[in-house]
């Protein structure tokens, strides 16, 4: 198979987002709950210009793979996502607050295989929480996507509904008149329409047989430590010297962090920042970098 690199899958940055949701009850209840976070996670990519490519709905937190700009763009993506769905709790069960307090995991893919085990422990999900016995019979999941996904017929666009029809089928006061996302006679958006199949698709070479075996593969326990634990780990100065040290003999040939140029060093900071319970103070001492530079770094 073709090596590829991110670069030539998508332009911008690549980002698993996640909800805390391991001390988190229940918050999608029923069919309902689902369909209308399902629409959700849709609407609030569109208003927030995210592109989609991955996702799996659980009943106390979601994961998503997403493509954006920067960071800044991930985080009011999932702000929006909650700001959402917290209304509707508040309206169908008069749970108020519900998200408020939770923690949300954004952790930087930087590499193709990263990017494909990413895409594996996503929709894994529902399997290795022992809801469903194959992949395929998990509802909530981007999955049916790849791979010749047809849409439903009969499913209309969003922009051509009625403002009062747009609002009783989706939920929502957002204006959607120029949603090009299709929805169907149960008032699911496709998922076709907004997830970014052929991206994923892409990174796997255009092969099912692939893509499959590589579901098949994933280290789950390895995969929920990379994604949803490490991030959340505060590193001391000892810890994090040896993440840039590793990072560093592998993105440039073996070099020391003490013989990293500026512009090396600057190359790695998100990919460390976000990957790392650390701060700009802590970066500026191991790094030897002015907080000035690190803090517009962080900003673009």
């Amino acid at each position: 198979m073709k090596n590829i690199e991110l670069k030539d899958l998508f332009s911008g940055n690549c980002y698993h987002v996640c909800t805390n949701g391991q001390e988190t009850p229940a918050i999608i209840m029923d069919k309902e709950d689902f369909k209308v976070a399902h629409n959700y996670l849709a609407l609030a990519g569109w208003k927030t210009g995210i592109v989609t490519l991955v996702y799996t709905i659980m009943s106390n937190h979601v994961h998503i793979l997403i493509v954006c700009k920067d960071r800044d763009q991930a985080v009011r993506y999932i702000k929006l996502f909650k700001k959402l769905y917290s209304m509707h709790l508040s309206q169908k069960y008069n749970m108020h607050g519900a998200l408020r307090g939770i923690e949300d995991s954004i952790s930087l893919i930087d590499s193709v295989s990263y990017f494909r085990n990413c895409v594996a422990y996503i929709l894994r999900n529902a399997l290795c929480a022992r809801i469903c016995k194959r992949i395929e019979d998990y509802p909530w999941s981007s999955y049916p996507c790849y791979f010749n996904m047809q849409a439903s017929e009969g499913a209309r666009r969003i922009s051509d509904l009625g403002v009062r029809e747009r609002r009783s089928i989706l939920k929502t006061r957002l204006d959607l008149s120029e949603c090009p996302y299709l929805v169907n006679a149960e008032g699911m958006i496709e998922a076709k329409s907004f997830v970014r199949h052929d991206i994923v698709e892409r990174a796997f070479g255009h092969s099912g047989k692939f893509f499959l075996a590589s579901l098949g593969t994933c280290n789950d326990a390895k995969m929920e430590y990379e994604m949803t634990c490490k991030p959340l780990v505060r590193v001391n100065d000892k810890e994090l010297a040896e993440v840039i040290e590793a990072l560093a003999e592998k993105r440039f040939a073996g070099k020391h962090i003490s013989g990293l140029t500026q512009s090396e060093k600057c190359s790695i900071i998100k990919n460390i920042y976000f990957n790392n319970k650390t701060s700009i103070p802590q970066l500026s001492r191991i790094l030897g970098l002015p907080k000035a530079i690190i803090r517009q770094i962080l900003s673009t």
